[in-house]
């Protein structure tokens, strides 16, 4: 592959946490070197690799002129801005989360794309999610609903059996309707359509609730005036003292942590990723590692759990 293309920032990429958990990371593989994917342009595959440089990505890979002008389009798309451009400043644990992850670069995908992610990575981990993408991908040359609608169901559910056999059906239905509709339809209202009118549009959809229909229209259109609500936001923003709640996700709770958190400003719906990060790495569900988690000072979790292990008896 040649040096191809270079994107800029304002501040140095740290790809690895980039590509850790977002949508699990819309599908980039890791390599040696950095990470690749293969982009489809026009039906034709394009590999890509990717890897960081100073203050910047670079991206190498082949291709002719039509279609190395059509991923200079593409590729800055998917990559549109860094956690350190948002503005996190209203409250000490998100100028804390801002400045630990700053390099972090927030991600983009074609709407179908996202939604055909975020389903496959419903209750399953991200190595599962790129380890099914790529064929998927490759068998019907690319992700959009007119090549996906080409595979018969037992294909399908074979490609993402790993993913969940059970979801072939679900998306093969999806496929119908978005294409009985128009995929011009599914496009601009996920990216046009009042919040509210895009979430029951995709709400719709077989095997689509809100969280996955949030983090489309989130990774997808930038959406701000929602994000998604999974077990490690439900947690963290909680003992962070950020949305309170009283331990069940119920949809009235679930409404609430959101407008609770967008109460900060309307950044916290691309910066939802980081409670997931914080969540996995520290902050988790039975063991919480607060002695070394850089929120510990913004804490009151850690506050109540440091004062309850001092006073406990020896």
């Amino acid at each position: 592959m040649r040096p191809a293309l270079t994107i800029y920032f304002s501040c140095q990429p740290d790809l690895a946490a980039t590509m850790d958990i977002q949508i699990p990371a819309l599908a980039w593989q890791p390599t040696t070197a950095g990470y690749s994917r293969t982009v489809y342009v026009d039906g034709r595959a394009v590999p890509v690799e990717v890897r960081e440089g100073d203050k910047s990505l670079h991206f190498a890979y082949d291709a002719d002129p039509a279609r190395d002008a059509a991923l200079r389009g593409l590729l800055p798309a998917m990559f549109p801005a860094m956690v350190a451009d948002l503005a996190l400043r209203t409250h000490p644990v998100l100028l804390a989360l801002r400045q630990q992850y700053a390099g972090v670069i927030l991600m983009r995908a074609d709407p179908f794309e996202a939604l055909v992610l975020t389903v496959l990575s419903q209750n399953r981990s991200g190595e599962t999610v790129r380890a099914v993408f790529p064929g998927l991908a490759a068998a019907a040359g690319g992700i959009a609903p007119a090549r996906l609608a080409s595979l018969d169901l037992g294909t399908l559910t074979r490609l993402i059996r790993s993913a969940g056999p059970y979801k072939a059906p679900r998306l093969a239905d999806t496929i119908r309707r978005i294409l009985d509709d128009g995929p011009d339809v599914f496009d601009k209202t996920v990216r046009e359509a009042p919040t509210e009118q895009a979430l029951a549009y995709l709400e719709a959809l077989p095997g689509v609730a809100h969280k996955t229909a949030a983090c489309v229209l989130v990774f997808a259109a930038g959406t701000r005036t929602t994000l998604p609500v999974d077990t490690h936001l439900f947690r963290v923003a909680d003992r962070l003292g950020l949305a309170r709640h009283d331990g069940r996700l119920t949809t009235t709770t679930r409404n609430a942590i959101i407008a609770s958190l967008l109460d900060y400003g309307p950044d916290l719906a691309p910066a939802h990723f980081l409670f997931l990060l914080v969540g996995r790495s520290t902050c988790t569900a039975a063991a919480p590692r607060c002695g070394a988690c850089f929120l510990r000072p913004h804490c009151p979790h850690a506050t109540q759990a440091t004062r309850q292990s001092a006073g406990a008896p020896r």
